[in-house]
């Protein structure tokens, strides 16, 4: 718990010390909330507090805080993120940086990852590398596609399909095995709710196999609706 504490406090310290022009805050409810395709709320509703910073010459930093529940209890689980997007051409930008994923008194399932992308206008390609994915030992690289197309006047198609493959490490095959790849889809709408809001309702879904975590026991299909306010 001092750890994710000492973190979340570090974090908030930093961005708080940047100009307030360039500091937002998000606050997101969900009726269930996934990463990746799988739930870490035990397929039952969360919420999330996200606050982001953009500095000088693309420099950028942020971070969010919710609940993940495990199999017999719940903890804070915190994500910060730091990094740099680049120009190259106009409506094409690269971007490149750091991901670390904390847990309250389960540190053992703390990991740091690495990730470079493309960002279109309507469009962004991913990809995240860690070398102790979830602590298990295993390295592994998820790479995703996501699509954000308008339909009309606030309102737009969604999109998202991520593949994930883990390597090396210990024994993963907690029942039957399935394989090192696992791949997520998410198609919906998104509507816009004026200038500070928006309600998403997607269909997720998830194969199974790849690295393994807590959350391979949850429902694997469900629909999630999503709202979302920027403050």
């Amino acid at each position: 718990m001092l750890r994710a504490q000492t973190t979340t406090l570090l974090l908030f310290s930093l961005l708080a010390g940047a100009a307030r022009a360039d500091v937002g805050a998000t606050l997101s409810v969900l009726t269930d909330a996934r990463e990746r395709g799988l739930s870490y709320s035990g397929n039952k509703p969360g919420a999330q507090l996200g606050l982001a910073w953009d500095g000088e010459s693309g420099w950028y930093a942020g971070g969010s805080l919710t609940r993940a529940r495990f199999t017999q209890r719940s903890a804070a689980a915190l994500r910060a993120y730091g990094g740099r997007v680049f120009a190259l051409q106009p409506g094409l930008d690269a971007e490149a940086g750091l991901l670390a994923h904390r847990f309250e008194n389960v540190s053992n399932y703390d990991f740091f990852e690495a990730y470079a992308a493309l960002l279109g206008e309507r469009w962004s390609l991913r990809a995240y590398a860690s070398p102790d994915y979830y602590g298990i030992g295993q390295r592994s690289l998820y790479g995703e596609f996501n699509l954000h197309w308008p339909l009309a006047q606030g309102v737009a198609a969604v999109g998202h399909v991520g593949l994930l493959r883990g390597w090396g490490g210990q024994n993963t095959n907690y029942g039957e095995p399935h394989g090192p790849v696992r791949v997520d889809v998410r198609a919906g709408v998104s509507f816009q709710l004026g200038d500070s809001g928006e309600l998403q309702l997607v269909g997720v879904a998830a194969s199974r196999g790849g690295p393994y975590t807590w959350t391979d026991a949850v429902r694997r299909r469900t629909v999630v609706l999503n709202l979302t306010m920027a403050f």
